[in-house]
């Protein structure tokens, strides 16, 4: 029997199962678990801004939605289906797929399925068509699954005898994606994973929302053509940013100016783009303008040195941004030099009572009066806030040539990478010292070779489930969205393990053991993924041959008065140190012998000059920075981003 077959962008001939309702006096039929429980489809479309059969973009896919709460089928239980992926109208190629889905019934593991690639597109080494499989590994259940990885938490879950609840882990759906064994190669259609077309109580089922295609970060044709490269990103780990009162930070009908200290400059191109998230919110966002500028260089603060660029979306210069969403801003000219620092001023349509962002992001914003300034250079109308993070920014892309582009290094991980503790000007975290100390390299020629981006997060736990899974594999946020998204990745620098270690209150071994095990599992899933700008071809056709993203671990430094661990705690820290530096050769940049009193891997304390009233110093990210550098110039690793 034939399985069912759709298009990418209308679904309606594979959709098997209800699992959203609208909650009236006679709540529309739905069972999305076997037990009558569903999705509440006023949370999706009002509270939440995913509109019905429209489009909405998460983690850089852009995924068709289908009608929510009218009782008919709204979504894909995986059976077996194909989805077809047109010619035109839609993104085709890419690096990656991301699935829009949740479980019910208890988490889905290792559902596979086969992405095909068009004609003449992604043949192995002979030249024969190679198509894909995947595994989506961990689907998590939409009750019971983790909030810091889904794409959107809903309040209520309606149920089959017309009542309604609020769970207190809420209702959620997950992005998940999959890495493209060949980016940029033309798909075909993909084929989702066989569990089941009817739901049970208590059985796992796989409900897929819909999935798109994320696109590689090449632009342009010919002469033109142009790779898009990150120069800066910020995490986005909260939806409520805070005031230093601890207040939650609000804006009505303000213009935020806030600033980003670069890595990398543009070429010849000089184009910019510009990232703006809502992945945290829980309400829609409008912003009704929004522009790029340089800052002063003497006048420095919210000054811009010259009349801003107007950005805009899909030609717009508004834009809506649902919650869990994201929005990349058309290309702008604008030449920006290395190390520079960039403003980036965003119009906020009326009261927004909570604003979505980073957290700790020791890094000024100003915001103006009740009024559009994203076109003012000067900086008469706007105030410094008390905010200590950083509202709806995620990122900002340069071009870079086609012929030789630059790449990305990607830092994730917890304080060590976020910079918590360091100066709060924006520019000491510790992307900003790599990339100083790049500019600095004797042995270099004074340039930043590479993109250096911040995907550091405090007090995180960053470590994933582990698998088993021989075939690419889905990854959640907040890894995919935090690294993945990122333009043009090639290296990711992971260091993460210390909170892990100081929440864990088991023995030395068995929290060695957890951290370990996490980290290894983050260095397959990263390294899974292909970086897309170094494609071999046969007859001008992409191949499977590109090289996979490159991974680093750093070792963990020892712990601060600040953030004191225990005698068992150390010692586990010790063990992870010596786990890493004995299996991971030429892996490894060994962050706690830069910092350590000792100098070594296993020093229990961090030097004095390092700290800062008990908490790490710019000097302290400095030495990281240094230590990097330093490895990379002794080819002690496998070989930087470039």
């Amino acid at each position: 029997m034939a399985r069912p077959t759709c298009a990418i962008d209308d679904t309606s001939g594979c959709l098997n199962n209800t699992a959203t309702s609208t909650f009236t006096t006679t709540t529309s039929p739905a069972d999305a678990d076997g037990s009558g429980n569903s999705l509440n489809a006023t949370d999706l479309t009002g509270t939440a801004g995913w509109q019905s059969g429209k489009t909405v973009t998460i983690d850089g896919a852009t995924i068709t939605l289908p009608e929510f709460g009218t009782g008919a089928y709204d979504n894909m239980l995986a059976s077996g289906q194909t989805v077809t992926l047109p010619d035109s109208g839609v993104v085709n190629t890419g690096a990656a797929v991301v699935f829009l889905a949740f479980a019910t019934g208890a988490p889905v593991t290792n559902a596979t399925g086969t992405i095909t690639y068009a004609k003449n597109n992604c043949l192995d080494p002979n030249g024969v068509p190679s198509d894909q499989s995947y595994d989506l590994s961990a689907v998590p259940d939409w009750l019971s699954g983790p909030s810091s990885a889904a794409s959107i938490t809903l309040v209520h879950e309606n149920h089959s005898d017309n009542t309604q609840t609020s769970p207190k882990s809420g209702p959620k759906v997950y992005a998940i994606s999959v890495p493209l064994t060949c980016p940029g190669s033309v798909i075909s259609s993909v084929s989702l994973p066989q569990l089941t077309n009817g739901v049970q109580a208590d059985r796992p089922a796989l409900h897929i929302l819909g999935l798109g295609v994320r696109p590689t970060t090449a632009t342009g044709s010919g002469s033109s053509a142009r790779h898009w490269v990150g120069t800066w990103a910020s995490v986005q780990d909260t939806g409520k940013v805070q005031s230093s009162d601890g207040s939650t930070a609000a804006v009505d009908s303000q213009t935020l100016r806030i600033p980003a200290h670069v890595s990398i400059g543009t070429d010849s191109g000089s184009g910019v783009r510009v990232h703006l998230s809502n992945a945290m919110g829980a309400t829609p966002v409008t912003f009704d303008a929004a522009s790029v500028a340089l800052q002063d260089t003497t006048a420095a603060g919210a000054t811009a040195a010259a009349a801003p660029a107007t950005l805009t979306f899909d030609g717009s210069p508004s834009v809506t941004i649902p919650a869990g969403g994201d929005a990349t801003s058309d290309p702008v000219t604008l030449t920006v030099e290395q190390q520079a620092t960039v403003l980036v001023s965003l119009q906020v349509r009326g009261m927004a009572p909570a604003i979505p962002g980073h957290s700790v992001a020791r890094t000024p914003v100003w915001v103006s009066d009740h009024a559009d300034r994203t076109s003012d250079t000067d900086a008469t109308h706007y105030t410094q806030t008390t905010y200590t993070g950083l509202p709806y920014l995620s990122g900002i892309d340069v071009t870079t040539s086609t012929s030789n582009p630059a790449g990305s290094l990607v830092l994730y991980g917890d304080q060590s990478v976020n910079g918590g503790t360091a100066s709060a000007d924006g520019r000491h975290h510790l992307s900003d010292a790599i990339t100083d100390a790049l500019a600095d390299d004797p042995h270099g020629d004074a340039s930043v070779r590479y993109g250096v981006l911040n995907a550091g997060a405090d007090s995180n736990s960053l470590l994933p489930q582990i698998t088993s899974s021989t075939s690419p594999f889905g990854v959640l946020n907040p890894l995919d969205r935090d690294v993945l998204t990122q333009g043009n990745v090639r290296t990711v620098l992971v260091s993460t393990g210390a909170t892990d270690l100081l929440n864990c209150t088991g023995n030395a071994y068995t929290c060695a053991t957890e951290v370990e095990d996490g980290l290894a599992s983050l260095d397959i899933r990263l390294s899974g993924y292909s970086t897309d700008d170094s494609q071999l071809s046969i007859n001008q056709q992409p191949v499977t041959q590109n090289s996979d993203i490159t991974v680093y671990l750093a070792t963990i430094a020892p712990f601060t008065a600040a953030h004191p661990g225990t005698a068992t705690q150390e010692a586990a820290r010790e063990e992870v140190n010596t786990y890493l530096l004995d299996n991971y050769p030429g892996q490894i940049i060994d962050f706690a012998a830069a910092v350590s009193t000792d100098g070594n891997a296993t020093s229990s304390t961090v030097k004095a000059a390092d700290l800062s009233d008990g908490n790490p110093s710019a000097a302290y990210y400095a030495d990281l920075a240094g230590r990097y550098v330093d490895d990379i110039d002794a080819g002690a690793l496998i070989y930087p981003p470039n």
